[in-house]
């Protein structure tokens, strides 16, 4: 019973880690673009991410008392240096191209997690699940829509790949850490260290935003550190390999929130997409599930 807890909960947490890096994205498309101003760059964009997040998660330490203990300098630089190269391609590719087609790009990372935590972490795949994740992983191509990025290889689609092998190494940067430091440590320093390596660039393409700007960077940074709480306990009650690929549901939560806010209707291709990725997803928790009473 505990173990179908865990699994479930972890699965529960990584679909609100979803939700909340959906609800970035689409607020950095806003930012980049000129609806509430002069468009500012996908580097400051990131930058309020981090400095947001890092001033709310070190009110809470300071509040609740806690103490750094032993953190391994070493890994939270790795993750955080992904994590900032991944969001930051991310957030620049969303103002450029249609927001759907941007995340669906960056998020092929959970099938980088799942090729590196083999040698990383030992984990072990069974056929399976490898065929649970070609079904998630064929729902994000569809989002894509190939037939329209064939022909043209664009630079940013290139990047973005690029920045999905960030955030697919950053998954398993978070894993090592979950098994040796406490959440809030993990936050506080990685928010901490991702606030100083953002700072160098921005301070040569700072653009002084107006009220508007300054309120929705405080949501990327607020709503991306309630993502990151969810990821963590995600990847701490589960095995990576199996827990990432439901982040493929922040490709769900981009539609929805592109219906609500900028009108834009869900196609028969989205719906197959995200069809095939709740598919692929309820085929990886059930896969899971059987390995485990077995």
């Amino acid at each position: 019973m505990i173990i179908k807890n865990n699994t479930l909960s972890s699965i529960y947490y990584m679909i609100f880690a979803s939700m909340f890096i959906g609800g970035t994205t689409i607020i950095a498309k806003i930012l980049g673009t000129d609806l509430f101003g002069k468009p500012l760059n996908p580097m400051q964009i990131s930058h309020s991410r981090f400095f947001f997040a890092f001033i709310l998660i070190f009110i809470f330490f300071l509040k609740t008392k806690s103490k750094i203990i032993k953190p391994n300098y070493k890994i939270h630089l790795s993750r955080s240096f992904c994590g900032w190269i991944g969001i930051t391609i991310l957030f620049g590719a969303s103002s450029v191209i249609p927001v759907s087609d941007a995340t669906a790009l960056i998020f092929i990372n959970p099938i980088f997690t799942m090729f590196l935590a083999i040698p990383f972490l030992g984990e072990e795949v069974k056929p399976t699940k490898w065929f649970a994740v070609a079904i998630t992983f064929l729902g994000a191509i569809v989002l894509i829509r190939p037939e329209n990025n064939l022909l043209e290889i664009q630079l940013v689609n290139i990047m973005l790949i690029l920045g999905a092998l960030a955030l697919g190494l950053e998954s398993i940067f978070i894993k090592i850490l979950t098994t040796s430091e406490k959440p809030k440590q993990i936050l506080l320093v990685n928010n901490g260290i991702g606030l100083i390596i953002s700072s160098i660039p921005v301070y040569f393409i700072w653009i002084s935003p107006n009220i508007k700007q300054i309120l929705a960077m405080f949501f990327v940074g607020a709503l991306m550190l309630c993502a990151q709480i969810c990821f963590i306990q995600a990847m701490k009650k589960s095995e990576a390999h199996f827990v990432a690929p439901f982040f493929y549901f922040t490709l769900i939560f981009v539609c929805i929130y592109d219906f609500f806010i900028f009108q834009i209707k869900p196609d028969k291709i989205s719906i197959i997409g995200t069809t095939l990725i709740i598919v692929g997803g309820i085929l990886l928790y059930l896969s899971q599930m059987r390995s485990k009473l077995n």
